[in-house]
């Protein structure tokens, strides 16, 4: 028998067996994620900034967005188990450096690898996936429960960051991550064939290693200048000017290589398709307005309290949101249903999540105020995330319908990394805004600010403090009352900026020409990252 015919799975195998070894490691390949789960508690490991937490962040996601252009073609030549067990073998070693160092350095060095490993194992389970589904129906099924995997992986990593975090230090991250992946190499020794493979065996030659470098490097370069960009002041500074320039002309020599390449790591004949240019716009923007909830869950343990433990209740309604969604939506899509109308519905729902919100931001709210919104959050990105990919993939040309998912992906790192970026410069402006009209109305010569300050000052001493403890407890109280509000002021107008913009981009899509008529068309070949 050929290797490419010999099943992935040993004879012996059930299928429920397969189908949960396959989950297992998809949801392994993201796991590296988690360790953003607690921004704060890493940066007090490390004693970094908040922006370097970012950085870290988005420097793994474009580590691994830019190896799987390349990793198309490596996966021709090794068998699956053999390449699997690579990127579990470098991510577990990562992590193992990582658990003894605090050193940032090594973390950032460590993190690109975290990158390609997760690329490699990602890679791998779309194989194992997809080379299983033959039908359309069975295709979009398995387009739903990969991206739905996806989308439920941060909550999930929140939760468990949470509850380890709880009860010992940051590093022991690394450690349940180590732990994981050496039983999963196990299971997959024993499980997986050593010979079976999904392809014939394609020799490495031609392999665009100085593309990929390119990619690599200015994807880096463009994410260091959207997340530092609003900490340096823009183009104010020389350092980020010297990056954008440095990003123009390797951006320009990549584009070049690439078009005289006759193997391209991505080819850009891709973007002469009008309609995929909408579906990558779309993606892109979607990612902008769903990158919002580190604001929101921020909002709720600062301004409400609330420690990390007691908002997995919320991040469990996050996840049955999406979960629930992905399920109606992939019914929806096999009817046929236009992706359009599907598309325009989930950003409404969005918009519904930012509105409830905008009413229950408050100082006096309450924890269990936010599991509505944040399902209906989650409700709205399962029903936007396949069709959005799914129409951008039916609209490009069957010769290059493969780099229509290295695009899309790189769209999502993007949109991604200017989330993060608008994140921090809206927040900038919004706190000025609010910290002027909340100052404008505590002033001296405001009869209301002395009385209050007496009734706190008053409740210190009812509780048994002296004159000069009661005096300052006031004042420091008073400060970070005034604190609270300027971040919930701050968060109003930014989900403000949010609704409208969806608003806009809603009104766009009803009466934007040309998109209403495309039709889903998901190839066997085509493997959607």
């Amino acid at each position: 028998m050929q290797a490419h015919n010999i099943p992935i799975f040993k004879s012996w195998i059930p299928e429920w067996l397969a189908r949960s070894v396959i989950f297992a490691v998809l949801m392994t390949s993201l796991f590296n994620f988690a360790l953003y789960g607690r921004p704060m508690s890493m940066a007090g490991y490390y004693g970094v900034q908040p922006s370097d937490v970012q950085y870290a962040m988005v420097l793994t996601y474009a580590s691994a967005v830019t190896f799987l252009a390349l990793d198309f073609r490596i996966t021709k030549y090794f068998a699956p188990r053999k390449y699997l067990i690579i990127g579990l073998t470098l991510n577990s070693v990562s992590s193992l450096i990582c658990f003894y160092s605090k050193n940032w350095g090594v973390f950032l060095i460590c993190g690109l690898v975290q990158g390609i490993a997760c690329a490699l194992i990602c890679s791998i389970v779309l194989n194992m996936v997809f080379s299983r589904l033959q039908s359309t129906r069975a295709r979009v099924i398995g387009y739903s429960i990969f991206y739905g995997a996806i989308q439920i992986a941060v909550p999930v990593y929140a939760i468990y960051s949470s509850v380890l975090l709880d009860v010992s230090d940051f590093n022991w991250l690394f450690f349940g991550l180590i732990v994981m992946l050496v039983a999963l190499l196990f299971v997959i020794l024993i499980t997986m064939n050593s010979k079976a493979r999904f392809h014939k065996k394609m020799p490495l030659y031609k392999v665009d290693w100085i593309g990929y470098l390119y990619y690599l490097t200015f994807s880096s370069v463009a994410g260091y200048i959207l997340i530092y960009g609003q900490q340096l002041n823009w183009f104010d500074s020389t350092l980020i000017v010297l990056l954008t320039i440095f990003f123009i002309i390797l951006l320009f020599l990549f584009i070049a290589r690439e078009k005289r390449l006759r193997h391209p790591i991505i080819n850009l004949q891709i973007f002469k398709a009008k309609n995929f240019i909408k579906g990558l716009l779309l993606l892109f923007v979607f990612y902008i307005f769903k990158g919002t909830t580190g604001l929101t869950y921020g909002y709720i343990e600062v301004v409400l309290g609330t420690d990390p433990l007691h908002i997995i209740p919320i991040w469990l309604a996050v996840i049955l949101g999406t979960a629930v969604s992905m399920f109606v939506t992939a019914r929806f899509i096999l009817m046929g249903v236009s992706l359009i109308r599907i598309i325009i519905t989930g950003f409404i729902i969005m918009a519904c999540y930012y509105f409830y919100m905008l009413h229950f931001v408050s100082s006096t709210g309450e924890t269990k105020d936010f599991i509505l919104p944040l399902f209906i959050y989650g409700v709205s990105t399962g029903v936007l995330f396949v069709p959005i990919v799914s129409f951008m993939a039916s609209s490009a040309p069957p010769k290059v319908a493969f780099n229509a998912s290295m695009v899309g992906i790189f769209a999502r790192f993007l949109g991604f990394s200017t989330s993060m970026a608008v994140n921090n410069y809206t927040q900038l402006y919004t706190r000025s805004e609010a910290n002027d009209k909340v100052r404008e109305s505590i002033t001296e010569i405001n009869p209301q600010l002395s009385l209050t300050l007496k009734n706190i000052q008053q409740a210190y001493l009812n509780a048994g403090n002296d004159i000069y403890t009661s005096k300052g407890a006031s004042n420091a109280y008073l400060n970070y009352f005034i604190k609270e509000q300027i971040l919930i002021h701050s968060t109003k107008d930014y989900y403000d900026v949010m609704l409208v913009g969806l608003l806009v981009v809603i009104v766009i899509l009803i009466f934007l020409p040309g998109i209403q008529n495309i039709v889903l068309k998901l190839r066997k070949g085509s493997i959607p990252y």
